[in-house]
């Protein structure tokens, strides 16, 4: 339930969804208020990207779909007959599950979307450039990279670069699709905000890696003993941190 003082910035009412001959929804309905993160969260195979591609309309680019019922942005069918489809993805933006940057360079990845809507200038494109790439905390790590192929950078850079790309034309909602579930646990921090550990960044840069997995210990899925003696095993760790008695 939305607050009554809580606008809805997107309403999904009683939507089915096909692709083809295929169900994807059945009778979905859901108001997502304005300026908050919402999570969709169900079983894998359930519809849930489904549901989030039928906001901005991009799962028709993969083939013919049906729709009953509506999906509503700022009280305005997604699927009147007037709908501009390439200023709806300009004001619904989608960053998916894996990283799908062009094959140009990081600037020109980035400034696609303005070009697309009309900004030729080029100090404004790179403005928008470097304030894209820096709320998507990837600018210190490219910089200096800028005309180099977007294939040339790491999986959560691309991923970066793509969340970047989405934020250059000023989207008004931004969907994403598991935009971290194939990235290793750092690129996840970057992209879903700094991790603090008693206020203070565990990526700062004075940070000593030995002290932090001594108060924050982790055991892995599968069993890992050293080639120790079980007595050496549980001992190694107060060992290193100087106990010597």
């Amino acid at each position: 339930m939305i607050p009554v003082d809580e606008k809805s910035k997107i309403e999904i009412k009683n939507l089915s969804y096909w692709y083809g001959t295929h169900r994807g929804l059945e009778d979905i309905t859901i108001a997502i208020p304005e300026n908050r993160v919402t999570a969709i969260i169900g079983p894998s195979g359930c519809g849930k990207s489904t549901l989030i591609k039928a906001i901005n309309r991009i799962g028709e680019v993969a083939g013919e779909v049906r729709i009953e019922g509506d999906v509503l942005l700022d009280g305005a069918s997604v699927y009147g007959k007037d709908i501009d489809l390439v200023d709806l993805r300009r004001r619904v933006g989608m960053v998916f599950q894996k990283p799908n940057p062009f094959p140009q360079t990081i600037h020109q990845n980035v400034a696609f979307g303005p070009r697309l809507h009309g900004v030729t200038d080029r100090a404004t494109l790179d403005g928008i450039v470097e304030r894209s790439l820096r709320d998507a905390a990837l600018w210190d790590e490219v910089k200096d990279r800028l005309q180099q192929s977007a294939y040339g950078i790491s999986g959560g850079q691309q991923q970066r670069l793509c969340i970047a790309r989405a934020l250059a034309v000023d989207p008004e909602v931004i969907l994403m699709d598991e935009p971290c579930s194939a990235l290793d646990p750092i690129a996840t921090a970057r992209i879903e905000g700094d991790v603090l550990l008693d206020g203070a960044s565990v990526y700062g840069k004075n940070i000593d890696l030995v002290d932090l997995r001594r108060r924050v210990g982790m055991v892995f899925q599968k069993p890992n003993p050293f080639p120790q003696t079980i007595h050496q095993n549980v001992a190694f760790g107060p060992r290193l941190h100087g106990v010597t008695d």
